[in-house]
Order: structure tokens, then C-alpha cells, then sequence
């Protein structure tokens, strides 16, 4: 019984890979809102239904997608931070080899920026909590690391710390998505909005 429930959890992470191989790849190529949950299913060779099993809307596939891939592209950001020296270019660092991933696949990004506006299935939730918490726990440890170089206040807290970064960078981030902002543009409101919020507003 132990195999066998083995042998169909093995087959379940082969087929959620399939899955997003195929979601990705067509993504990429015809765009999101042209591919069909059908042309999913064919590409990754399963039923139909089983693409339902993952995710319960092609929104909630996109989610998926990016999963996988942007936890392994925060790890990078992180060490593209660690090689710098001073919070505010650490965190240019770090969020600008996030941009770079985005800037790959523009109109995909742009998806993925509507989709997080509202996430609506609970497993995609918790796959966006579980990168968020990756992401803030990396920003948190250059804090920390600040404020052991002298950088920043002992007493400032960590979490909230790590949650305003990223709450200067999303606000670019969705301007620059949104043509708003050029990426020279965006690379000098980020660096001096950072820059702002680490002085404190003297």
C-alpha cells in the first residue's frame, strides 16, 4: 500500500510538472489570453479535468507558473544583494534581478500583476504566501545585516522593515508594468525612494 500511495504521488508531481512545463511554454508563446485550458491539457498530455486538479481557472495556473520559478529568482536576487555593501544598494540589487526576470516576458508580467490583485483559489493563496514569506525573509537578513554594520537603528523592527522595501518596489514595479515608467525612470524613483525610507524623513 506505502508504493503504491508512493508510486501515485510520484505520478501527481510528473504530471504537475508536465503542467507547468506546458502552461509556460504556451504562455510564452501565444500569449495568456489566447491559450485555452485545453490547449494545456493536450500540450502537457493529460484529461482536461486533471488541469482542474492543479489549479481551478487558467488565472490560478498563472500563479502556478510563477510559483516554481520565482522562488528560485528571489534565492539569486538575495545573492546578487549579499555581493553589494550598504542596505539601499543591496535592495537595488536584489529587486532589480526581480525586474530583470519580469522584463524577460513583459506581457506574462503584466498578467501576473492583475491575477495577484485577487487571488481567488486557496491553494494559489497559499503558493503566493509561501513566495512572500521567502521574499521578506531575504529582505528581513539585509536588514538584519544593517543593522549590524550600524546602517540602521538596532531597535527597527524586521518584518515591517522588509515589507516597506517591497512596498516601494511593488508601487514601481507596477508603473514601470503599466508604462508609467521607463526602466531608467524606474531604477531612480526606486534607488531614491529606498534611500528616503532608510534616512527617515529628517
Amino acid at each position: 500500500m506505502a508504493a503504491a500511495l508512493s508510486k501515485r504521488e510520484q505520478n501527481k508531481v510528473e504530471k504537475r510538472g508536465r503542467i507547468i512545463a506546458a502552461a509556460r511554454a504556451l504562455f510564452t508563446h501565444k500569449g495568456f489570453e489566447a491559450t485555452t485550458t485545453q490547449e494545456i491539457a493536450e500540450a502537457a498530455d493529460v484529461a482536461a479535468g486533471t488541469i482542474f486538479s492543479y489549479a481551478r481557472t487558467k488565472d490560478d495556473l498563472l500563479i502556478l507558473v510563477f510559483h516554481d520559478e520565482m522562488m528560485d529568482v528571489v534565492e539569486r536576487a538575495y545573492g546578487a544583494a549579499k555581493s553589494h555593501v550598504g542596505l539601499v544598494d543591496q535592495t537595488v540589487a536584489f529587486f532589480e534581478t526581480i525586474v530583470a526576470y519580469h522584463e524577460r516576458d513583459l506581457p506574462l508580467a503584466h498578467a501576473l500583476m492583475r491575477q495577484l490583485g485577487f487571488v481567488g483559489g486557496a491553494e494559489q493563496r497559499a503558493l503566493v504566501a509561501e513566495l512572500m514569506t521567502r521574499l521578506l525573509g531575504c529582505l528581513a537578513k539585509l536588514v538584519e545585516g544593517a543593522k549590524s554594520a550600524g546602517e540602521v537603528g538596532a531597535t527597527s523592527p524586521l518584518a515591517p522593515a522588509a515589507r516597506s522595501l517591497f512596498a516601494i518596489y511593488y508601487l514601481h514595479l507596477g508603473a514601470l508594468l503599466s508604462g508609467y515608467l521607463d526602466r531608467a525612470q524606474f531604477d531612480r524613483a526606486l534607488r531614491t525612494d529606498l534611500g528616503l525610507l532608510l534616512r527617515g524623513l529628517d
